[in-house]
């Protein structure tokens, strides 16, 4: 049976995912912070669905991956690093220092951690994947381009992650490692402009990941598009 972890399983992009991939009846590793959330997921899960609590801005995630990967698993098909959160607060003036910190401790620390912690049971899988969910908002080029605005504390952790992302897919060999934005999704975070269902953005990336393979090429890929991003 396949298997795979989702960062950030809770709520949105996170938990239409782990719906998916319960329907396909892989063995699902959701993480999220809250514990009753855990136990409600691992209630709802028809196949085999072992929690993860912790918060992937702190050093304990990637003790609880490893403790619960190592109880459950010998290996890891697929990560998915979705975990993140929004701080819309819009030009130099008004961002806080602790935004940038904040959002980069998450988004970028974050996916770092969670991919150490399940490197070891990502190499013993048959064709392992990592996607970091980025967003067309880390795109240097779109914005030198004026087409995205000033969000400084979400766009720069994304942008870092996109870097995060290419230096892994060239460090680890064996292991594919994407950065791919889901679509303007109609979330809480939504942008004005939101044009997708989460449940659809799921499936299409759940579909998007079994077509990976070894021509498949690095990069920022834009999911609903079927094109790649300018990093």
């Amino acid at each position: 049976m396949r298997s795979v972890l989702i960062t950030g399983a809770g709520r949105g992009l996170g938990r239409e995912l782990f719906e998916v991939y319960r329907e396909r009846e892989w063995t699902a590793f959701p993480l999220v912070r809250d514990p009753d959330l855990a136990s409600r997921l691992r209630a709802s899960a028809g196949s085999p669905c072992h929690p993860i609590v912790a918060d992937v801005g702190t050093e304990q995630v990637e003790r609880e991956i490893s403790a619960v990967l190592g109880r459950h698993s010998n290996s890891l098909d697929v990560l998915i690093n979705n975990a993140g959160h929004v701080k819309k607060r819009r030009g130099l003036d008004n961002t806080l220092a602790e935004d940038l910190e904040d959002l980069f401790r998450v988004h970028c620390v974050g996916a770092f951690r969670c991919v150490r912690a399940a490197l070891p049971f990502l190499t013993k899988a048959e064709r392992p994947v990592v996607v970091n969910v980025s967003s067309r908002r880390g795109s240097i080029g779109k914005t030198v381009a004026g087409l995205m605005g000033g969000i400084y504390s979400y766009k720069i952790a994304k942008c870092a992650q996109n870097m995060l992302t290419a230096c892994l897919d060239r460090e680890l060999e064996g292991v594919r490692v994407f950065a791919v934005h889901p679509g303007r999704l109609k979330t809480d975070a939504a942008p004005p402009d939101a044009d997708t269902d989460p449940r659809d953005a799921a499936i299409a990336l759940a579909e998007w990941i079994d077509g990976v393979d070894d021509g498949t090429p690095c990069g920022f890929h834009d999911l609903m598009g079927g094109r790649l991003i300018e990093w």
